[in-house]
Formats: C-alpha cells, sequence, structure tokens
C-alpha cells in the first residue's frame, strides 16, 4: 500500500512545471503535512542499507554500502552521515583502497562546510594528493571544492571577501565539469551554475537547468537545487511570478528527498512576508520549519539566516494579531449594544396588552435572533482563546531559540579554546571572552524566563503546591527566582512534555529531569494525574 501510496505522488509530482502557482502551494502544504512519512520512507531505506552490512563479508562491498549511507544521510541527519564517513576512512585505509579513502575525505570536508567550519574543510582538501585520484575521486574533490565556496560565499555576503569566494567557486565549477560526464543530469546542472555565474547568461543556464529538471525527478536532490537556481535567475530578471513558481518546486523537492537543508522554504517565506498581510500566516509557518529542519540538522548558516528574518515575520504577525484582537473587541461591545436593544424590545413586547399572538411571534424571532447572537459570542470567545494558544506558543519558541543560542555560544568557546590550543592565537585573540560566558548567559536566560513565566502566571506556585500533600510545597525566593523543580513544571504548563527537549532547555541531562519528576510526582496528591492537572494551571491567568 506504501508503494502503491509513493508511485502515485511522484506520478502526480512529475507534473508540477505544469501546475499553476495555486495549485503548487497546495501540493507543498500536502507535503508538508505528510513530512514525517517522507522520512521514515528514508530511514526504512537506509535501515535496509545498514542490514546489508552484517549479510557480506567483503570489506570492499562494506566500503560501498558505507558510502550510499552516507550519502542518504548527507543534509538529512548531520551526525550519522559524519559517523558512516568516518567508519569509511578507517576501512579504506586498512584495505588501503584510496579511491574511498580520498571520496570519505572529501565527504567529511562537505559536511563540514555544512556546518560552517570553512576553514577546517578547506584544510582537508588541501592535504589531499590529486595526483592520485580516479576520475570519481577528483569529481568528488572539484564538487566539494565547489560547494564549500558557495557556503563561503553566503556566509561573507555583503563583505569584501564575498567576491573573492565567487571567483573560486567558478574555478571549482570548471574543474568539475572537465571530469564529470557528458549526459548527465549532473553535468547539465553544473553547465548551469558555470553560465550563471561565470558567464552571466541566463538563457544558456535555464537550458541546462531545465535539462536536470527533465531527467530527475521529485525525490532527487538535484531536482532541487536546479529549481532554486532557476529561481534565482528569474528573480534577477524580476520575474517574480516565476521566481514563487520555481521555489515552491525547489521546496516541494527538499521536504520529498527529504533534506533539512532546505533554503528554498526559507526564502519562499520571506517572498510571501513580502507580499503583505494576505500571506504572513503562511510565511510565518514556512520560516518556523524552515527554523526546526536548520536547528535539527544543526547548519549554523541557516540558523543564523532565518535567526535575521524569523523576528522580523513574527513580530508583524504579532501586530496582525493584536489588530483583530482590536476588532473583536470592538465587535463585542456592539454586540452588547445589540443584546441591550434586544432585552429593551423584549420588555416593551411583554409589556403590550393587545395582540398576543402577533407578539409571541414577534418574541419568537427576536430570541431566534439572540440565539444567533450568543453562537456568535461563543464563536469569538473561541477565536480569543485560540488567540492565546498562540501567544503561549510564541513564548514557547522565543524560550527555544534563547536556549539554542546559549547553547551555539557554549560550542563557540569551545572552538575557540581548541584553536588556541592549536597556536592559532593571533587568529582568535581578540573573540576570546571569559570561560564563564555560557554559564553567565545560561543563568541570565533562567532568570528571564524565571520573571517571564512569574509574569504570565503570578499564581501558578501557589496553584501547584495545592496539588502536593501537605508540608511538601515548592518556595520561590525573594528575587522570584524558581527551583529547578519549578521551572520543570513551568515548561510543561507551556506543553514541553519530553524529559530530552526539557533538558535542553535547563541544561541538564534527560536522566536528571526524569528523576526531578519523578520525584515531585511522588510528593503529589493525586500522582497519576500529578502532570495532566499541572497543564490546566493558571487557566484564568491564560
Amino acid at each position: 500500500m506504501k508503494k502503491a501510496y509513493l508511485l502515485l505522488f511522484l506520478i502526480a509530482q512529475s507534473v508540477l512545471i505544469f501546475a499553476d502557482n495555486s495549485s503548487l502551494y497546495h501540493r507543498l502544504d500536502s507535503a508538508i503535512n505528510n513530512r514525517e512519512q517522507y522520512a521514515r520512507i528514508k530511514e526504512t531505506e537506509i535501515n535496509k542499507l545498514k542490514s546489508s552490512i552484517s549479510l557480506t563479508t567483503d570489506d570492499n562491498i562494506k566500503l560501498r554500502i558505507y558510502n550510499e549511507i552516507a550519502n542518504k544521510y548527507y543534509a538529512f541527519v548531520y551526525d550519522s552521515a559524519m559517523a558512516y564517513v568516518e567508519k569509511g576512512i578507517r576501512l579504506s585505509e586498512k584495505l588501503h583502497n584510496q579511491h574511498y579513502y580520498f571520496i570519505n575525505k572529501t565527504h567529511i570536508a562537505l559536511l563540514f562546510g555544512s556546518r560552517g567550519f570553512y576553514s577546517e574543510a578547506k584544510n582537508i582538501l588541501e592535504k589531499l594528493d590529486t595526483t592520485k585520484m580516479d576520475r570519481k575521486a577528483l569529481f568528488s574533490y572539484y564538487y566539494s571544492f565547489y560547494k564549500l565556496y558557495i557556503f563561503w560565499q553566503s556566509y561573507s555576503k555583503g563583505n569584501e571577501f564575498a567576491a573573492l569566494y565567487g571567483s573560486e567557486k567558478i574555478i571549482y565549477i570548471k574543474k568539475a565539469i572537465a571530469v564529470t560526464d557528458r549526459n548527465t543530469p549532473m553535468y547539465d546542472y553544473l553547465m548551469g551554475e558555470y553560465c550563471s555565474y561565470g558567464l552571466k547568461d541566463f538563457e544558456k543556464s535555464s537550458y541546462y537547468y531545465n535539462r536536470v529538471l527533465k531527467n530527475t525527478t521529485v525525490v532527487d536532490r538535484l531536482h532541487a537545487t536546479a529549481s532554486y537556481a532557476l529561481a534565482l535567475g528569474y528573480h534577477e530578471r524580476k520575474d517574480f511570478h516565476q521566481y514563487e513558481r520555481y521555489l515552491i518546486i525547489a521546496a516541494i523537492t527538499d521536504i520529498s528527498c527529504p533534506v533539512k537543508e532546505n533554503v528554498a522554504l526559507q526564502d519562499l517565506a520571506m517572498y510571501l512576508y513580502d507580499k503583505g498581510d494576505n500571506d504572513l500566516e503562511t510565511a510565518q509557518r514556512y520560516i518556523q520549519i524552515s527554523m526546526e529542519d536548520a536547528i535539527f540538522y544543526n547548519n549554523r548558516l541557516r540558523i543564523f539566516e532565518i535567526s535575521t528574518k524569523l523576528p522580523v515575520i513574527l513580530k508583524t504577525y504579532q501586530d496582525k494579531v493584536s489588530r483583530q484582537n482590536r476588532t473583536q473587541k470592538i465587535a463585542l461591545v456592539y454586540i452588547t449594544l445589540l443584546m441591550l436593544g434586544l432585552l429593551t424590545a423584549i420588555i416593551f413586547i411583554i409589556r403590550q396588552n393587545g395582540q398576543l399572538s402577533l407578539k409571541r411571534m414577534e418574541l419568537s424571532k427576536n430570541n431566534n435572533k439572540l440565539t444567533e447572537l450568543n453562537e456568535q459570542l461563543h464563536t469569538l470567545n473561541e477565536q480569543l482563546i485560540d488567540t492565546n494558544r498562540k501567544r503561549e506558543g510564541l513564548a514557547k519558541l522565543y524560550i527555544d531559540l534563547c536556549a539554542k543560542y546559549i547553547d551555539r555560544l557554549g560550542r563557540y568557546q569551545t572552538l575557540v579554546k581548541r584553536k588556541i590550543k592549536a597556536n592559532q592565537v593571533n587568529e582568535l585573540l581578540s573573540t576570546i571572552s571569559s570561560t564563564k560566558l555560557s554559564e553567565e548567559d545560561a543563568a541570565t536566560f533562567m532568570n528571564r524566563f524565571d520573571k517571564a513565566f512569574l509574569d504570565l502566571y503570578p499564581t501558578f506556585v501557589t496553584e501547584i503546591n495545592q496539588l502536593l500533600q501537605p508540608g511538601q510545597k515548592m518556595e520561590i525566593s525573594t528575587s522570584r527566582t524558581m527551583s529547578t523543580e519549578l521551572r520543570i513544571f513551568a515548561l510543561i504548563r507551556l506543553g514541553v512534555k519530553e524529559s530530552s527537549e526539557i533538558a535542553g532547555l535547563l541544561f541538564y541531562s534527560p536522566q536528571t529531569i526524569y528523576n526531578y519528576r519523578s520525584s515531585v510526582k511522588n510528593r503529589a496528591i493525586c500522582r497519576e494525574t500529578f502532570e495532566n492537572d499541572v497543564q490546566q494551571l493558571c487557566i484564568t491567568d491564560a
């Protein structure tokens, strides 16, 4: 059944190029709704490859399988891709297999480049001896250099180094083309890149990119990169209809592959944001998905790019919600006035002495109108509740982003220390800061979280203590600082339920979080329903 579903989907997606933009948006939303299923399909394929390793005793076959697994994990799960590349290096060194040794070394450089470790990636590639490489290894070498300079140029956008990296990119495009087999989608794609960046010829580049789209499917990542390249070309020509169209196709392909390195959805979100209020909610949803994927893959370049765009979209979205709230409040005032008018009419009708049957009919009509107004009021109340839920969702997103940045700063300090130990002092001396920076930022984050949460739910501590046995109550300090136990259940109140997620936010291990949760639940009046009861606290505050 799953195979039949996938086949039907691929057939439908193969005609994407002929669909209009409205239809493409429906396909994109459908692909987003099926993200988890695409991920499961890819994981199933990878697991089959993993299972085949134990079925062979031929180490050369194992090398090939390791390479296939690493390629499937690339842009999907960074740590897993790196693990299988390292396995390939160790085995190729043991077998003295130069082909797979060079292939895996270039893979490591490409993975480093995708994470933002550009200098490290360049150092790995420069140490390789190209005179000992076969044609495929040479292609992988030049292609990795080309991708590295794409990442580097994107990161350096707006400064004096961007042009230098752009020139290096063109050099390695030409070298990769020289060792690429003709009549393959990769050759057409690289020719498209060269015509676009080297020759500045949109007509020629679009010809090659369209050949790629013709000869690939939506489960081929080259399909996505060619679509995205076409979108950028149309954007330069200010053909925004075609720009939007190919961005959507690229985003659909990224999700269908699936990969977590998907710049097309991010750019589409900003395009919709620029269009105005009618597309603001969709833009907010797309940019959030892009941020989730970037954090999942731990792509520092994408996280940096999105972090500059997400607050702008969120603020505009909040302003829109605020305007809707004001409109709803005005509507409630009008409804109240109408209800008062209806009550006055009902009283007047009741006091009438004649024409009893007519009065009853009029009263029935007025009662029907009153029922309709009550239904409208109920609908408006539900909308207000939904607005509050969104507010809590935004608070959770803000907390998550803050925690991720603290983590990122900690890893950056670690990187700085490692480079100092490697005697790269002059390069990094200006960026060295206090070794306690991450701890201080974490403490600042905790204090701000405590204040924000207690301002939002001032009765939370009192209400959670009512769920505990006598003598087991939790207190907050005079400085309004919550204990670790209170923070854990504050996050549960906000909807963060998994111990692993809570551990990431509070900088503890999942086991420590589990122990805290168990300790507090053991002190609860009703242990079985305690955490569900916590989620229902402070309803009036919300």
